[in-house]
């Protein structure tokens, strides 16, 4: 995606990709540091970790506890996190707010969760949050606190008729996760939401299929990735990307 858009825009830079334990990780910062890169993304297992290590973090990113984009701001190595324009411009895009309510299930209590529920409640949406296990809702409960109506468990998800429902979590990804759901499709029998998957490899996850098979109406996670890449390009070089590019490149990708 950031190289098409560079590409397009004549602009001489790389997006390149940098491996490392966290061990390293303070490592790898001074690194940054001494050879200026101009931009990271930063994924799992970085995204908190690595907060303590930079000069400043927008107060967003702060609020999520988690940051996705790096970049250089009045000579400051800064943190921000993308995930939740991401989110939030997905379920703009879709209209899913206007067409469907704001009542919403968030799946899933990781990184990505902390995101989107925090694009949620700026549109001051009704926000459930259901996990597997009870520890995964402690720091969530500890850090959004009476924002988010109830914590429960997928096993329960029979006691939720929500508007929205988004899978935050990686069940359904390629590889070891294909064709897995947290959502039998039996439930979709008596339960219509808009369904919003942040998997985006495959296109088409199991969840989705079954919303579909069914009539839902569905957002598939590339929307979530391609805006929360625009949003870091913006930040990388001060310059708005064409959105179809880098669209055209991650669909070339996959």
């Amino acid at each position: 995606m950031h190289n098409a858009a560079f590409k397009k825009m004549g602009i001489d830079a790389k997006y390149d990709f940098f491996e490392f334990p966290p061990e390293k990780l303070e490592e790898f910062i001074q690194k940054v540091r001494e050879e200026k890169i101009e931009g990271l993304s930063v994924s799992i297992p970085h995204k908190e970790k690595i907060i303590p290590l930079l000069d400043e973090v927008e107060e967003s990113a702060r609020a999520i506890g988690a940051v996705n984009t790096i970049f250089w701001k009045d000579g400051k190595l800064t943190g921000g996190n993308t995930d939740w324009i991401g989110a939030l411009q997905s379920l703009e895009t879709a209209q899913a707010f206007e067409k469907h309510g704001k009542k919403v299930v968030v799946l899933g209590g990781g990184g990505a969760a902390r995101a989107i529920i925090y694009a949620l409640l700026q549109e001051n949406c009704e926000v459930s949050v259901i996990t597997r296990e009870a520890w995964e809702s402690e720091g969530l409960q500890k850090d959004f606190g009476d924002q988010i109506k109830n914590f429960d468990f997928i096993q329960n998800l029979d006691n939720h008729d929500p508007d929205i429902l988004v899978n935050s979590t990686p069940l359904g990804m390629k590889g070891a996760l294909e064709g897995k759901s947290f959502v039998d499709a039996k439930w979709f029998e008596n339960h219509q939401p808009l369904v919003f998957d942040i998997v985006y490899n495959p296109r088409e996850t199991q969840l989705l299929k079954d919303a579909r098979a069914v009539g839902c109406e569905t957002i598939e996670g590339l929307n979530m990735l391609v805006w929360q890449g625009l949003e870091q390009f913006k930040k990388f070089t001060g310059k708005e990307p064409d959105l179809a590019t880098m669209w055209d490149a991650a669909v070339a990708q996959l």
